[in-house]
């Protein structure tokens, strides 16, 4: 009782690791280390968390799929090449969803969990372009050297570098979401049952220079919650059938530290009771401003009560290239008071290589820490996901 287990990639080390944290002592530890095959690693499961999925953006560009038994032996099921290097991928029980850089990919799932062929491949550059463009980690953030072409449009992010898509998320009525930091932008799709996509649209953020990072489609699928990497806000759009419709937008940080300290946003997730949204927000190259956590209250609806959050949390450290935050699925089985914390979440660190356990306390509208654990061998974590 007490005792739940997060499996984490690694921004610096090959390795995936194994971490228990126990809501009694209040404490995070290594468990195990399991050999990985790259660095950079998201991790993600499918819905009965038997099967873990894995991109690294190390060379040559890899996602991976592992097994895992109810005792958390790990084992490595199979490994599929893939054009660009890929940050982050998720599933929907049959097929795999996985985007970075200048290309997405839809791949069919198989009977063991493992990834099989390709259904779809999309590209954000002219498929003549792939041969020359850069398909390596850096071609997922940079926004530096626009190409050489023109699109037949008069709107100036045109011109940024065509390559920058970041995640892939698909809604309970099917319709997928790819952001994409360089275009400021999210692509729409509809996914057919074969795991064809077919583009509805493409969605321009409200400002140049938002950087759409990462994405999350409300259960109803009636919303999309959005955060800009490079502006720090929140966006929420209603969903159509075709396209998007910008509602609200809210401030990630404190105004007080807006335009003082460079910050790139990192996660938007939700509460177990779907009433919370939290973001994750660390600061850029400069270890003085440390990263930030915030939380907002959502309707019974989905869209925000209030585009000003009701929590906003410091974290120790600046984040570095992390801040990694996820909530975590269950009940805390041991917590007794009902006006305490109701949701944990972990929150990742590359500055010095720590991972936090957060909690949530809606009564008080407090987010706190609750557990720390500070890597071994400099070892950096990037992003986890919760097992049991």
């Amino acid at each position: 009782m007490g005792l739940h287990h997060l499996l984490t990639g690694s921004y610096s080390n090959s390795s995936l690791y194994l971490l228990a944290f126990d809501t009694v002592a209040r404490t995070l530890t290594l468990n195990s280390t399991v050999p990985g095959f790259g660095l950079h690693q998201f991790v993600t499961s499918n819905a009965a968390r038997d099967v873990i999925y894995a991109t690294t953006m190390s060379e040559p560009p890899l996602i991976f799929s592992w097994s895992r038994t109810k005792d958390n032996v790990i084992t490595h099921i199979n490994t599929a090449n893939v054009t660009t290097s890929f940050c982050y991928i998720s599933d929907n029980g049959d097929y795999t969803f996985s985007a970075g850089g200048s290309g997405a990919r839809i791949n069919a799932i198989d009977e063991d969990g493992g990834i099989g062929d390709i259904v779809n491949e999309m590209f954000y550059v002219p498929q003549q372009e792939i041969p020359r463009v850069d398909k390596t980690r850096a071609a997922v953030v940079s926004m530096e050297n626009p190409l050489d072409m023109e699109l037949g449009s008069t709107d100036t992010r045109d011109f940024f570098q065509l390559y920058g898509a970041h995640g892939f998320d698909v809604n309970v009525n099917n319709k997928g979401f790819v952001p994409h930091l360089g275009w400021d932008a999210i692509f729409m799709y509809d996914i057919a049952k074969n795991g064809s996509a077919d583009l509805l649209s493409i969605n321009l953020s409200p400002e140049v220079n938002d950087g759409p990072r990462n994405v999350y489609p409300s259960e109803d699928g009636k919303w999309l919650y959005v955060i800009n990497e490079h502006s720090q806000y929140l966006d929420v759009y209603e969903v159509g059938e075709r396209d998007l419709k910008h509602k609200q937008r809210a401030s990630v940080i404190p105004d007080e530290v807006r335009g003082k300290y460079t910050y790139r946003s990192n996660a938007v997730r939700l509460s177990r009771d779907r009433k919370t949204i939290f973001t994750s927000t660390r600061s850029w190259n400069n270890t003085e401003a440390n990263g930030w956590v915030a939380a907002f209250e959502l309707s019974e609806h989905g869209n925000l009560t209030n585009t000003r959050a009701v929590a906003l949390y410091e974290a120790p450290l600046s984040l570095g290239s992390a801040g990694g935050l996820r909530v975590a699925f269950w009940e805390d089985e041991t917590n007794a008071d009902p006006q305490g914390v109701t949701d944990y979440m972990y929150l990742s660190d590359t500055q010095e290589g720590y991972m936090y356990i957060l909690g949530w306390a809606p009564s008080t509208k407090t987010l706190c820490q609750v557990a720390a654990l500070h890597y071994p061998d400099n070892a950096q974590p990037y992003e986890a996901v919760w097992l049991d």
